[in-house]
């Protein structure tokens, strides 16, 4: 029978069919961080002899409040650090940090066909890699850590194909927006997204990553793209990746990982997106979104209005900003910051605006092609990788009422602080933005030098 590519990946996984449609599925990769991990690891060490399945498929990252904030978080960084040396647990601690959805694919730690979870909703990030990614809770993953497997429902799968070339300013944070509102919140809950088609062929790999990391967005289980040369070429040179034959025999098997000509699923879905434009959200999930040139909808949720602040009818481009934001899991790899530091360039921001960097390798690669410079040079922040200002935890919490430009994927009521306001948006509509202080696009910039000009 014809199989889609989640189908060949989890059965490949299965070890026991339980009782109740429950399957015990092998975990290849576990990534740990400093939230999440500390009271599992606990667990085990005072119920379970500290004895673990495998440390070496356990990465350990430090990456949501790095470094510490105050002492709870600074006993969660020393008891995830001291598990990872008891355990001899790969260790990427402070100053050889980042997001962890941005290290571990950098490093090589994820790649086809593997099934990996996290104790982090995000975690469906790495499905771009065509691989099973899961966001897992504290105890699921404590039990993965103990017995290398998971007790899982198997999802159904929706397969979505993106025809056309991204053009007109679109990005893949555009793409991911657009296949929500056309999905729905929540739309895709209880599936795996296996996304297909000409749109994903001509991605690169952070742009995939960009619109898998959104799937669980519009409630799914996680989100995949099926492995191709352009994985391949992301993968080759990859410090925990083979070299030379055994990577090559790697790649023929991975060449494998494709839906068969047949393949069935619970539901298909075809979407030309050769004419899509930028987006930003204007309500309070990622599925309430419009055209940047667009306006609040006439048919807008009551709550969601109330909330914002806003009323049906109000062009984007007219809401004036407290904050812009660039970073996070979604949208702070080397090439978001490139987008941003081209629209950045020159110019000066009018409002506060955060740039962080996805890794402290991205931070490195960055500041080496003098991004920073710009950035610091336009009035930006220019910080550490951390998960800290997506989430409100830490550096560049909003006030309550405040309304902030952020090229991450949340923006639920108090998501980057009690009460306040998000927009999502691209990196180069944030910049934009910050720009002019309200919500625009990189097109109503004057050109560099034009003001002065006219001066004198």
């Amino acid at each position: 029978m014809p199989q889609s590519l989640f189908d060949k990946i989890w059965e490949a996984h299965v070890v026991e069919e339980l009782p109740g449609g429950n399957a015990l599925v092998f975990v290849d990769r576990i990534v740990a961080h400093e939230i999440t991990t500390p009271a599992g690891a606990l667990e085990i060490q005072r119920n379970f002899g500290d004895v673990l399945f495998d440390p070496k498929r356990i990465v350990a990252i430090y990456d949501h409040v790095s470094p510490a904030k105050d002492t709870e978080t600074a006993i969660q960084g020393k008891i995830l650090r001291d598990w990872a040396k008891r355990h001899g647990i790969a260790m990427h601690d402070i100053g050889q940090n980042g997001i962890c959805h941005v290290v571990a694919p950098e490093r090589g730690y994820v790649e086809p066909g593997m099934s990996l979870a996290c104790g982090d909703s995000h975690t469906c990030t790495l499905g771009a890699f065509g691989a099973f990614a899961l966001g897992i809770g504290t105890t699921a993953q404590a039990g993965a850590m103990l017995a290398g497997c998971l007790i899982l429902q198997r999802p159904k799968v929706m397969k979505i194909t993106l025809e056309g070339r991204l053009a007109h300013g679109a990005t893949a944070k555009d793409l991911a927006l657009y296949v929500i509102a056309q999905i729905g919140f929540k739309g895709a809950t209880n599936h795996v997204i296996e996304y297909g088609g000409s749109t994903i062929e001509s991605l690169s790999m952070d742009e995939r990553m960009t619109l898998c990391n959104m799937a669980i967005e519009s409630g799914a289980t996680t989100g995949l793209c099926p492995p191709d040369e352009t994985t391949f070429s992301y993968l080759r040179g990859r410090e925990r990746q083979p070299t030379g034959e055994a990577f090559e025999r790697n790649v023929a098997r991975w060449r494998t990982l494709r839906a068969d000509s047949g393949a069935t699923y619970a539901s298909e879905i075809v979407l030309d997106v050769s004419g899509l434009r930028p987006i930003v959200t204007w309500g309070t999930n990622p599925g309430e979104s419009a055209p940047l040139d667009g306006t609040v909808p006439a048919d807008a949720s009551a709550a969601s209005l109330e909330y914002m602040g806003l009323t049906r009818g109000t062009p984007l481009r007219s809401l004036g900003l407290d904050q812009a934001f660039i970073g996070s899991c979604t949208n702070s790899r080397l090439s978001d910051l490139r987008a941003a530091a081209d629209v950045l360039r020159g110019r000066k921001v009018t409002i506060p605006t955060i740039v962080t960097p996805g890794s402290q390798a991205v931070k490195r690669a960055a500041e080496r092609e003098g991004l920073h410079d710009v950035f610091q040079d336009a009035g930006a922040l220019w910080t550490h990788s951390s998960c800290g200002p997506c989430l409100g935890m830490s550096m560049g919490v909003i006030a309550p009422g405040a309304r902030c430009i952020s090229s991450t994927n949340r923006n639920f009521p108090g998501r980057m602080g009690a009460g306040g306001r998000v927009h999502l948006a691209s990196p180069a509509v944030v910049a934009a933005s910050a720009v002019l202080g309200h919500i625009a696009g990189p097109e109503e910039l004057a050109p560099v030098g034009a003001a002065e000009a006219s001066v004198r």
